[in-house]
């Protein structure tokens, strides 16, 4: 709230008390003005970095990587010998990234905020090629920035998931690329394997628009299996140099004795966990599923509700339900594609206003039964 009551002041000095100034208009053309001055490229990363730093404010960096960010951090230091204690060394490729950067340890921090600020800026730069509008792009830039797409990795220290969302964003940009887009599948496996849960909805959108259906079919069962086999090389050669405790076996254990065991546990926190994600800003998809509902455009709404859906099945094997449901984060960057198109229920006129009034709401985390309210930056330090 500190920080929003600071952002509110600057902009009244700015643009008015009532912020009449600040316009749709406005944006687009001050960000008409930064690419003609650093280019598309130089302008997507500085968006990226200031949204990112932004964030950064948010909530409170974390930079003690505890739990299984501790293992992350303890790969980045040698991801070729990992240490015999580390439970997650076939998680290799964030950490080897760190490593590559001279970030090793918890250097590790740093490596996430900055693939966190690429991803941000690739948003951008996607939406500012296909929306009408510059501004659009600013708001779909925004809107990953605050969420846990991107705070997680900046609250919990070593965590590597925003490389696996990135990815998954490229894979959904590059669907028409096909090559390109089994390799970023391929990619994927090595940084966290639970991508394999998308398998539904990547199929769907391989499937739609394709010309030849047969012919597209037996492409995604070979584009599909050769990844997984070589990763699945990969994770037995590393399982038989040392044991690890968050393995294929650990997982599939309980599931095995009792189907439900972990699923039954957390389902009382699967809507806080869902709801966590995007918070307000849930009001984004949940319209354009209206709208494709009440305009029959049933191939889209199918699209919106697997990428939630594929996400779910996740709690049958893990109880920290928001960092499981942000699998899912691909719902907002369609459904906002859909909207923003012919700006349906007029969204550019409000939307902003919803973005500022989901900042003022605590961001809200589960994992397993533990709740939490992640503090901002300024209030952390205020109680230091």
């Amino acid at each position: 709230m500190i920080e929003i009551l600071v952002l509110l002041i600057i902009l009244a000095f700015k643009f008015g008390p009532r912020l009449e100034g600040l316009s749709y208009q406005w944006l687009d053309d001050f960000l008409k003005r930064g690419e003609a001055r650093f280019g598309r490229y130089g302008w997507a990363a500085l968006v990226g970095i200031f949204l990112v730093g932004l964030a950064c404010l948010y909530v409170r960096p974390d930079t003690t990587c505890r739990y299984l960010g501790g293992h992350f951090a303890n790969l980045a230091m040698d991801p070729f010998n990992p240490d015999p204690n580390n439970q997650i060394p076939h998680r290799i490729l964030t950490p080897l990234i760190s490593y590559m950067l001279g970030l090793r340890g918890c250097g590790i921090t740093i490596t996430n905020i900055i693939i966190a600020a690429v991803f941000i800026g690739s948003v951008y730069d996607y939406f500012r090629c296909t929306s009408p509008r510059p501004g659009d792009a600013f708001l779909a830039a925004t809107c990953m920035s605050f969420s846990l797409t991107v705070l997680t990795v900046i609250h919990c220290g070593g965590y590597c998931d925003v490389l696996t969302y990135l990815l998954i964003f490229f894979m959904w940009r590059h669907r028409e690329r096909r090559l390109l887009f089994y390799l970023w599948f391929f990619i994927s496996l090595f940084n966290r394997e639970s991508v394999v849960f998308l398998l539904p909805w990547l199929i769907f959108i391989s499937l739609q628009n394709a010309p030849g259906r047969p012919k597209r079919m037996f492409e995604l069962a070979v584009g599909f299996t050769i990844p997984l086999v070589v990763y699945g090389w990969f994770y037995q050669a590393i399982g038989t140099q040392q044991n690890f405790d968050y393995s294929l076996g650990y997982y599939l254990k309980p599931l095995l004795d009792n189907l439900f065991v972990r699923f039954r546990g957390t389902l009382p926190l699967h809507g806080l966990g869902l709801f966590s994600v995007y918070q307000v800003l849930w009001g984004i998809p949940c319209l354009a599923v209206v709208h494709t509902f009440k305009n029959r455009k049933y191939a889209a709404l199918i699209g919106l509700v697997l990428t939630v859906l594929c996400a779910w099945p996740q709690m049958f094997l893990a109880n920290d339900t928001s960092r499981m449901f942000t699998l899912g984060f691909m719902v907002m960057i369609i459904a906002l594609e859909q909207l923003l198109a012919d700006n349906t229920y007029r969204i550019r006129q409000w939307v902003f206003g919803l973005v500022l009034f989901n900042m003022m709401v605590p961001q809200l985390y589960t994992a397993g039964p533990v709740i939490e309210v992640w503090q901002s930056l300024a209030f952390h330090l205020a109680l230091r």
